[in-house]
């Protein structure tokens, strides 16, 4: 969707994770984004 403005997926600050988006829902690319998500909190 476009809303005349940069709207950020993904968040990060330091112990804060945040997407604008269902990655469980997302197919293979999803798939890869929950991997690497918990790859990194590991």
């Amino acid at each position: 969707a476009e809303y005349g403005i940069t709207i950020p997926a993904v968040i990060e600050d330091r112990y804060l994770f945040g997407t604008q988006f269902h990655p469980e829902k997302s197919g293979d690319n999803g798939e890869v984004i929950l991997k690497n998500f918990v790859e990194l909190i590991e």
